[in-house]
């Protein structure tokens, strides 16, 4: 199938009082770093739980973050993509729910996802406790 080139960039949103920024890294097994965009969709009812990563949060670092497999692809496909996934990382590391902000193709969406499903993290943490927290997943694919 030829290799498989990975990028994954988690992404998650930092503000302190609205204004001021503020940066740190949460690792992946590729390339990560720290946002401050995140999705509309961050409001859907199945993150309700999940804080976004504000000033006092430290953000979750993944541990266990496996590349996806590259999947079959239909011939008229282009064999470059993109999946932006929505995640919620518990309190104890583990990922919670899933959803897909933006995709270039379908067939990309079902590796992603299920990929994604498997990672850990240490979990993000505020005043030194473990706290669930929403962050966005950026893999590229390509051949």
């Amino acid at each position: 199938m030829g290799s498989i080139r990975l990028v994954v960039t988690v992404i998650a949103i930092s503000l302190s009082f609205g204004a001021a920024v503020r940066h740190s890294v949460a690792q992946s097994s590729k390339a990560a770093n720290i946002s401050t965009a995140t999705p509309e969709i961050a409001d859907d009812q199945a993150f309700a739980r999940y804080q976004r990563v504000t000033a006092g949060i430290v953000p979750p670092k993944a541990t266990h973050s496996p590349d996806p497999p590259y999947p079959e692809l239909p011939p008229d496909i282009e064999p470059r993509g993109v999946v932006v996934m929505l995640i919620g990382v518990d309190a104890h590391g583990h990922v919670g729910p899933v959803r897909v902000v933006r995709s270039s193709a379908q067939a990309f969406e079902k590796s992603a996802v299920a990929t994604v499903k498997t990672w850990k993290f240490k979990p993000a943490r505020k005043d030194g406790q473990p706290v669930p927290v929403q962050i966005t997943v950026e893999m590229t694919f390509a051949r």
